[in-house]
């Protein structure tokens, strides 16, 4: 006997389910954000009339930056054993009858408009 995908689904579905439901978190080392120390001038816009009166200039930037971490979990998860067995049940077995009937369908035709 064949097992149906959306079975095989739900097992697995509440496999995980179960996983995630029966499992112990515990944080081991706190988050930091990167340590970022920026110095900055301010930089120049062109100044425009009819005719340009300066050149634009780009702000100086000096970044110092030191990379953060991340978090750090333990996480203990639960033993979850997966296992079939076969079983028998009713499934519906629909017949299909085709049966040839006059329908009326659209037809449409397109008329372009002349060049001219």
């Amino acid at each position: 006997m064949k097992i149906s995908n959306k079975l095989i689904a739900g097992g697995v579905g509440l496999a995980l389910a179960l996983t995630l439901a029966g499992c112990s978190v515990e944080q081991t080392r706190e988050a930091q954000l990167p340590d970022v120390d920026v110095q900055a001038d301010a930089g120049k816009i062109p100044g425009y009339k009819v005719v340009k009166t300066q050149d634009g200039e780009m702000p100086s930037v000096d970044a110092d930056v030191k990379g953060g971490q991340m978090p750090e979990f333990d996480v203990d998860t639960a033993e979850v054993d997966v296992t079939t067995q076969e079983e028998t049940v009713k499934i519906p077995k629909p017949k299909v009858v085709v049966e040839e009937e006059t329908v009326e369908i659209p037809d449409v035709n397109v008329t372009m408009p002349d060049e001219k």
